[in-house]
């Protein structure tokens, strides 16, 4: 059965699911090994990544020979968290090692030649690259001629030519790499460095111990970038939540401090942990959060004011460029481009996934810059944006990305011509069956929200891409009042008799077509755990609403 939605989303459900129990019902959408409560030993052999037993060779030569090492990331957290790891084991065995991380503005992406200049006069002679890399040939070229050697370890995609010039390329998405499984994010890769290294320098037990004391820091980006949370991933987000409360980061002992009560589920990762992180390589540095992995800070609580103020300030601009979209963008293609001249490169990625979210198209989200155009692409699940640049890719000054995310620049003398090409290219297909697909797992009565049912829920977790967090239906909810919460007016609250708690997340602007209709919806949620004030309560996380 099918009903409109208020996000018009395709909702699709079963009324004969009342009558039937929540973990018969799940454990047909869910896979066995989704109950198996595998461990960090069940992890493949990280030698069996492509060229690892060179990078590990190379690492023990430079330590060896007391050389410099350089660990260069990226501003991302993907890039930060990347960073802390190897940083800290590296630190670990007494590697001489320091690392640099890109300014999003004055550098942008890439290993970029003049970083090479400035190491060369600091006497590195050993790069090693995290979340970046793949496609830097030219430079792992010039680096060759002086006497640097490079590492990459990376993520995205490889080009059809991999840099022979470097000493390792360990990318799990290489066409000659074997391991089993290809989904891992760019500090997935470190952490596998890092466990290859251990070996070598500790005692199994030791090393192992090691790992586990890593993994929180690892699975931050690994929820937030989206990664399927099955397999490998599976085993790294569980083992991070049970990492988190005793996390070697003080930062995050202190940022979680008032969960330390309550099991705390894998959106911690992504909902409060990763913003924090983000905003610092967005607003201001990257050294700002690799400090606060790293407990490299002056003041804890000083630089966690500095960071609560530049999220706030992301949060801000964010809600006003999406706002000067909605005025400004076209609609009609199934392509959506939005350029600004005023937006930051701090949003300009976050703005484009909020567009392509709410549309459920693909979208292009512009900065100018002087003679050159910045672009961030946000793309659904269901069509590869990187696919679709790779066509156009001669007309860039530089791509590179995910299916779901890319990042170009290109002259603004070409821009015309490219956004009339690809235009063309991507209005020939039918996007008007790819809307998105809400599979409700259950229809429930309210009775039946208890503590007992999440506790059935919970069984299949931790959810994420893949492993979704399973979504309900409740039909004709009664509400008494519906209201703005927080100054910033970013959520909706709906108020009803019943004891739990329903919050409608980053929808304000559904707030006055909600308000129009009668007191009476049916509403599409996903269900958690909620403490205020020492009293726990169901969470309702609304995910659509039916208008009746």
């Amino acid at each position: 059965m099918q009903k409109k939605s208020l996000k018009q989303n395709i909702i699709k459900y079963d009324r004969s699911s009342l009558e039937k129990n929540i973990f018969d019902l799940l454990i047909t959408r869910f896979w066995e090994e989704h109950l198996e409560e595998k461990t960090i030993d069940d992890l493949h052999d990280p030698y069996l990544l492509k060229d690892m037993d060179k990078a590990v060779k190379r690492i023990k030569e430079a330590k060896k020979n007391d050389e410099k090492v350089m660990i260069f990331g990226d501003y991302d957290v993907d890039g930060v968290t990347s960073t802390s790891i190897l940083m800290h084991f590296f630190q670990k065995i007494n590697l001489k090692a320091s690392y640099r991380l890109p300014h999003r503005v004055k550098d942008w992406y890439w290993l970029k030649a003049y970083f090479l200049d400035e190491l060369s006069e600091l006497w590195v002679t050993l790069i090693v690259t995290v979340d970046c890399g793949s496609r830097d040939i030219d430079v792992i070229e010039k680096a060759k001629k002086m006497w640097i050697d490079i590492i990459v370890t990376d993520h995205h995609n490889t080009p059809e030519i991999i840099p022979e010039s470097a000493v390792a390329l360990i990318n799990p998405k290489r066409p000659d790499c074997n391991y089993p499984f290809k989904y891992l994010a760019g500090a997935w890769v470190a952490f596998k460095l890092m466990q290859a290294l251990s070996l070598e320098y500790f005692t199994p037990q030791v090393a192992r111990d090691y790992w586990i004391d890593s993994v929180d820091i690892c699975a931050i980006w690994t929820v937030a970038d989206c990664m399927s949370i099955i397999w490998e991933n599976r085993i790294l987000v569980r083992e991070g939540l049970k990492q988190l409360k005793k996390s070697r980061s003080k930062w995050v002992r202190r940022i979680i401090q008032d969960q330390m009560d309550q099991e705390i589920d894998a959106d911690i990762f992504g909902f409060t942990l990763w913003p924090r992180l983000n905003a610092a390589g967005r607003m201001d540095t990257p050294y700002l959060a690799v400090n606060l992995l790293l407990n490299n800070w002056p003041t804890l609580e000083a630089t966690l004011r500095e960071i609560e103020d530049l999220n706030n300030q992301r949060k801000l601009l964010t809600k006003q460029f999406m706002e000067d979209a909605m005025s400004k963008i076209d609609k009609s293609n199934n392509l959506i481009f939005y350029d600004s001249s005023e937006i930051t490169h701090w949003i300009i990625g976050i703005v484009a996934g909020r567009i392509t979210e709410k549309f459920h198209k693909p979208s292009i989200v512009l900065k100018d810059e002087w003679e050159k155009l910045v672009a961030s692409c946000r793309s659904p699940e269901f069509y590869s944006i990187i696919d679709l640049l790779e066509n156009y890719k001669d007309m860039f000054i530089g791509f590179w990305g995910h299916k779901q995310a890319a990042w170009f620049s290109i002259s603004k003398e070409k821009f015309p011509e490219f956004k009339k090409k690809i235009l063309k290219e991507i209005n020939k297909l039918d996007f008007s069956h790819n809307k998105k697909v809400l599979n409700i797992d259950k229809v429930v009565r309210i009775d039946e929200l208890w503590f007992k049912f999440l506790s059935e829920v919970n069984r299949f977790k931790p959810f994420g891409m893949w492993n979704p967090k399973p979504l309900f239906m409740i039909e004709n909810l009664q509400y008494e009042k519906l209201e703005f919460l927080w100054k910033g007016r970013d959520h909706i609250r709906f108020n009803t008799k019943q004891w739990f708690k329903i919050f409608w997340f980053f929808m304000w602007d559904y707030y006055d077509e909600i308000k129009r209709n009668w007191w009476r919806v049916s509403i599409i949620f996903d269900l958690s755990e909620d403490s205020w004030m020492w009293k726990k309560n169901l969470m309702l996380k609304l995910e659509d609403i039916i208008l009746n």
